[in-house]
C-alpha cells in the first residue's frame, strides 16, 4: 500500500509525510502509491508500452504533471501513441504521464473533501461524468455531519477508512476521490479511487 502510513503507529515511530506542494511532486508520490487506490498508471509512454495489464478495450488517460493542464480521456489503446505525441508537442514528454480510464459509466459520487471549521467540507457531485466535467455541471457543498453521512453513504467501508486517514495524514490538504458501483484501482477491495492530494 505505497508509502501511508497507519495512523495506529506510535506517533514516536511514525514519519510524518511532507506536505503535498506541487503536481510534479504529487504525481511522483501518486505513482509510488503514497496515496492508496489509484488508477493504474504508467509514468512514461514506454513503461505504457511495457504494461502488462488491461484489456484490448481499455482506455486510457493522458494527464498532466502541470497544475490546471490539459487531459485527454477516453484515449482506445490504439490511439495513445498519437495522443501522446500530440500532448507531448504542448507540454513535453517530461511532463505527462498514463493512467487507466476509471469506469466513469459506473460513478456513484465524487469531489473533494477537507477538514475544515465545522467538520468535513465536501464539495460533490453525483453527474455519471469525468470528475471535471462532473463538477463543472452540478455541483452542491455541505459540511459536517451532512458530509460524513453522503461519505458513509457510498463509500465502501475500506474507501472510507482510507479517506479518514489521509485527511488525518495530510493536514490542511484537498482530498479528490471518485466513486464506482464496482470496486476498481490498484486495490482490492476499494470502490473508490484518489485522484489527488493537496495542500489547499
Amino acid at each position: 500500500m505505497g508509502r501511508f502510513i497507519p495512523l495506529s503507529k506510535p506517533a514516536e515511530e511514525a514519519h510524518v509525510p511532507s506536505p503535498v506542494l506541487t503536481k510534479t511532486d504529487f504525481v511522483r508520490r501518486y505513482e509510488a502509491g503514497e496515496f492508496g487506490n489509484h488508477a493504474p498508471t504508467w509514468g512514461t509512454l514506454q513503461e505504457w508500452l511495457d504494461r502488462d495489464w488491461g484489456t484490448p478495450d481499455q482506455l486510457y488517460h493522458i494527464r498532466n504533471r502541470v497544475k490546471g493542464g490539459l487531459t485527454w480521456y477516453d484515449v482506445p489503446i490504439r490511439r495513445v501513441v498519437s495522443a501522446w505525441s500530440k500532448a507531448s508537442k504542448i507540454y513535453g514528454a517530461y511532463n505527462l504521464y498514463i493512467s487507466a480510464m476509471a469506469p466513469t459509466e459506473k460513478t456513484l459520487f465524487q469531489g473533494e473533501v477537507q477538514r475544515g471549521l465545522h467538520g468535513l467540507d465536501l464539495y460533490y457531485s453525483t453527474v455519471v461524468a469525468t470528475m471535471r466535467e462532473a463538477l463543472s455541471k452540478q455541483a452542491h457543498s455541505c459540511y459536517g455531519i451532512i458530509a460524513l453521512t453522503l461519505l458513509r453513504r457510498f463509500l465502501c467501508p475500506n474507501s472510507l477508512d482510507w479517506l479518514m486517514c489521509l485527511l488525518e495524514t495530510y493536514p490542511d490538504h484537498v482530498v479528490e476521490f471518485s466513486t464506482y458501483s464496482c470496486q476498481w484501482g490498484t486495490l482490492p477491495g476499494f470502490n473508490t479511487v484518489f485522484w489527488e492530494v493537496r495542500k489547499y
